[in-house]
C-alpha cells in the first residue's frame, strides 16, 4: 500500500515539475514591449487621444526635471493570462523605471481587455506614495472614468494627482499639473484575503508529506520554486528605453502599490 502511495505521488511531483518548468520557460522567454518614444505614456492598446498624450508628457517631464522621478503610464490589450501584479513588476524592473540606487519610479498600467489595473511604486516612492493613497486615487478618480470607457481623463487626471503629491513630498509645484483635488473623506481600500480552502490544502498536504514520506516532496518542489526566483531574476534591471525624452535610469520595484479591477 506503501509503495503505491509512492508511486501516485512520484507521478504528481513529476507533473507538477514539468508544469513549474514550462511556466518557468515561458516566463523567461516572455516578450514585453519597448519603451515608445514618448517615454512617460505608453499606450500599446491605443485607448488615448493627442490631447492626454501632450498632457501627460508635459506633466512628466516637469516632475523628472524638477524631482528626477519618473512616473510612467501603460497601456495594454491583455495580460495573456498573467497576474497584473507581476507583469506589473516584471515591465518595471526591465524598463528600470526611476533612479538607480534612488528607485523612485512610478508606474500605472492598464490592461484594456481584462478591466485591470495596477499601480507599481519603487521602493524609494513607498514612503511618499503608500499603497492605501495609490488605491484610493484609483478608486475614487480613475474608475468612475474607466466604468464609462473614458481611458483619457481615468489616465490624465490620476496621473496628475500621484504627481502633485510626489511634487509635495519634493516640495516643488507642477506648473502644467491639472490640480485635480482628491475628495476629503475616509475611504474603505479594498483588499485580497487569502482563500481559506486553499490553505487547507496546502497544510493537509504538508502534514500529509511529512507523515508518511518526511517532507521529501515539498523539500524538492521547494527547490524547483527556488529555481524559478532564480530562472525569473536573470533578466531584470533595465536602463534603457525611450530616445525622444531620454532613458530610464535604471531603478526597481520591490513589489509596492496596489491593483484592481474596473
Amino acid at each position: 500500500m506503501k509503495k503505491t502511495l509512492w508511486r501516485y505521488f512520484q507521478t504528481a511531483a513529476i507533473l507538477i515539475i514539468v508544469l513549474n518548468i514550462s511556466s518557468i520557460l515561458a516566463y523567461s522567454t516572455s516578450s514585453l514591449p519597448r519603451p515608445t518614444n514618448l517615454k512617460y505614456i505608453n499606450d500599446y492598446a491605443q485607448v488615448l487621444n493627442s490631447e492626454t498624450l501632450d498632457s501627460i508628457v508635459s506633466v512628466g517631464k516637469e516632475l523628472e526635471d524638477k524631482t528626477s522621478v519618473q512616473q510612467i503610464v501603460v497601456t495594454i490589450d491583455s495580460l495573456q493570462g498573467r497576474d497584473i501584479e507581476s507583469y506589473a513588476n516584471e515591465l518595471f524592473r526591465t524598463w528600470g523605471i526611476g533612479q538607480k540606487g534612488k528607485d523612485n519610479g512610478l508606474l500605472i498600467i492598464l490592461a484594456v481587455q481584462d478591466r485591470t489595473w495596477r499601480v507599481e511604486v519603487g521602493r524609494g516612492l513607498e514612503g511618499a506614495v503608500p499603497d492605501i493613497y495609490t488605491n484610493r486615487v484609483m478608486q475614487e478618480i480613475a474608475l468612475p472614468n474607466l466604468r464609462k470607457g473614458d481611458y483619457g481623463r481615468a489616465l490624465m487626471e490620476s496621473y496628475s494627482v500621484l504627481a502633485d503629491k510626489i511634487a509635495q513630498e519634493y516640495d516643488i509645484t507642477l506648473n502644467k499639473s491639472a490640480r485635480i483635488a482628491l475628495p476629503n473623506r475616509e475611504t474603505t481600500v479594498n483588499q485580497k484575503s487569502s482563500n481559506p480552502v486553499s490553505m487547507l490544502w496546502i497544510i493537509g498536504f504538508l502534514v500529509f508529506d511529512l507523515i508518511f514520506f518526511r517532507g521529501r516532496i515539498s523539500s524538492f518542489l521547494f527547490r524547483v520554486f527556488f529555481l524559478s526566483s532564480m530562472f525569473g531574476g536573470g533578466r531584470r534591471r533595465g536602463g534603457g528605453g525611450s530616445d525622444g525624452f531620454g532613458g530610464f535610469g535604471g531603478g526597481s520595484s520591490g513589489g509596492g502599490g496596489s491593483s484592481g479591477k474596473w
